[in-house]
């Protein structure tokens, strides 16, 4: 079965992908996000791959004529050490990986294309060109990474690597049945191996990176751990996509990030730099198709209108403050909208309306044209990117979390539920159907206590919403911090989504002061929050 979109016809997160990505280290496959473990993982299980099937032999020969060769493909080594969302203060164990990638050239010149899962939450990086001419590892940066559609750049400072090496040329989206070839370095061996396959589908998937919903392309090649971040060419050697991920239960179907994406990424570093891209734009409503025939009678829509019906606005996101609940939207920039939430794709048939939406560069104004109580009307919006209320897979970034007297709290997030085994029925309702307010940009929860007299039997309530501090409501972590600072009391209270209460000794008591040293010393705790809410004119409050 396909792995669900993560964002559907009525802005519902399901359940993560079942596509893995497929970086590999020396362990198992995990689905998702995926990781082949090094160092105590398994030994990786062999799998038969077909590596180049025999084909028609002038079909080989006319596509060997358009080819200069895979000198562009790179193998990526990685060491990593990504963080422990179930103790927000440390890390994992260091672990290695590797994965493919293919030279590009850029706005700034020559770079390594591949997967941001290769390099995601990297300490250091090496590549390694394929072929006999050169075998040495180059040490290698990341330029530019945008995790929600898992591309990253690396730049090689030593020339030696650069010598004589030709790009890849990016072509244009394939068709279906397009033959097309995946180079990279899968598990199985160490030399380059190359998979032939043709164009399965085109529609919109969730990577299983980020869980973002974005155009993908089904192929039937061979793509295995290790492949992630190789190149794919179609069979006039231009560059056609990045495999990424492949579905665990079905056998030879794998998804690779297609042109329009790539495009997408590399066009928007050109235009804003590394640190200013913003990645994919969302509508940010949640919606409903309009295919029974009582509910279009029921919103006045004519028999030649088709649309979808907004059921809600997301604060902060693209038509907050334009669109209101019980519009239609019948068209964005003139392409019709239809009942299914689909558009007409070129020559590929349809897809959701959501993606044709992340082809837009954020800040990019579009016209859509809306059905408000019988009447239709053309309204202008900014396209923003996504803000949602329970983040999805994030990567590169320290967890967020602060602790009060043993008590750990922590923003609810798909990376904490992945640490948790997501078996709590109300934080799977967030995820999948929570969106943003303005007073509740957050879902802040108590993670867990670190035992300790000052806060025994407050442990049994791990895992509950705080609602309330002092009688107040956090609107995110940063503001439950200044609430808890703030109180001047000598009693803190906090209430949780269950009705239970915790109260524990206020900040400025001496009692709340020696119970926040004595835990964190107990447990090997070096900072009672995480960089990110600590202050720069008062440092030690974050501890170390």
């Amino acid at each position: 079965a396909e792995g669900t979109p993560a964002r559907g016809a009525a802005h519902r997160a399901p359940p993560p992908s079942r596509a893995a990505i497929l970086r590999t280290g020396s362990g198992d496959i995990k689905t998702p996000p995926l990781r082949l473990r090094g160092k105590k993982g398994k030994r990786n299980q062999k799998r038969p791959v077909r590596e180049a099937e025999e084909s028609d032999e002038e079909e080989w020969e006319d596509m060997e004529e358009g080819f200069q060769g895979f000198s562009s493909v790179v193998k990526v080594f990685a060491t990593i050490q990504e963080p422990d969302y179930g103790n927000p203060w440390q890390t994992l164990s260091v672990e290695n990986a590797t994965g493919s990638a293919v030279v590009v050239e850029t706005s700034v010149g020559l770079r390594v294309l591949t997967a941001a899962h290769v390099v995601a939450d990297q300490t250091f990086l090496q590549v390694q060109r394929t072929g006999v001419e050169n075998p040495d590892k180059y040490v290698a940066q990341v330029y530019a990474v945008w995790h929600e559609c898992d591309l990253a750049l690396l730049q090689v400072d030593d020339p030696l690597f650069w010598e004589s090496l030709e790009p890849a040329e990016l072509g244009n989206l394939p068709s279906l049945r397009d033959l097309i070839l995946v180079a990279g370095f899968p598990v199985g061996g160490e030399e380059l191996s190359i998979t032939e396959g043709v164009v399965s589908r085109i529609e919109g998937q969730p990577y299983s990176h980020s869980q973002r919903l974005l155009l993908a392309v089904t192929v039937d090649a061979a793509i295995n751990a290790g492949n992630s971040g190789g190149p794919v060419f179609n069979d006039s050697g231009e560059l056609v996509g990045i495999a990424f991920q492949a579905l665990t239960d079905a056998e030879n179907t794998g998804h690779i990030v297609p042109p329009p994406v790539v495009r997408h990424f590399l066009e928007g570093i050109a235009a804003c730099g590394p640190s200013g891209y913003k990645g994919f734009p969302s509508i940010g409503v949640a919606w409903q198709q309009l295919t029974n025939p009582y509910l279009r009678t029921h919103l006045l829509m004519g028999r030649k209108q088709t649309g979808v019906l907004v059921t809600d606005v997301f604060y902060n996101n693209t038509c907050f403050g334009v669109l209101k609940r019980n519009d239609v939207i019948l068209s964005i920039n003139g392409r019709q909208v239809a009942n299914n939430g689909t558009v007409a794709f070129e020559r590929h048939g349809r897809v959701d309306f959501e993606i044709m939406v992340t082809m837009f560069q954020c800040g990019t104004a579009v016209t859509l044209k809306i059905l408000r109580e019988g009447q239709e009307m053309e309204v202008s919006v900014n396209l923003m990117p996504l803000h949602d209320l329970v983040p999805l897979a994030q990567h590169d970034r320290a967890p967020p979390y602060f602790m009060y007297c043993g008590l750990v709290f922590q923003p609810l997030s798909l990376d904490y539920l992945e640490s948790q085994g997501r078996g709590d029925a109300e934080f799977g309702f967030l995820l999948e159907r929570g969106t943003p307010k303005e007073e509740s940009m957050q879902v802040i929860i108590l993670s867990q206590g670190l035992t300790d007299a000052i806060n025994v039997g407050y442990d049994e309530l791990a895992n509950q919403i705080i609602i309330l501090v002092n009688g107040k409501k956090p609107r995110d972590l940063r503001d439950f911090v200044t609430i808890v600072e703030s109180c001047t009391e000598p009693t803190l209270r906090f209430e949780t989504s269950c009705h239970d209460m915790i109260i524990l000794p206020g900040p400025a008591t001496p009692e709340a002061a020696e119970a926040n040293k004595r835990i964190m010393s107990r447990y090997h705790v070096g900072a009672d929050r995480s960089p990110d809410l600590i202050k720069p004119d008062n440092m030690e409050l974050g501890g170390a």
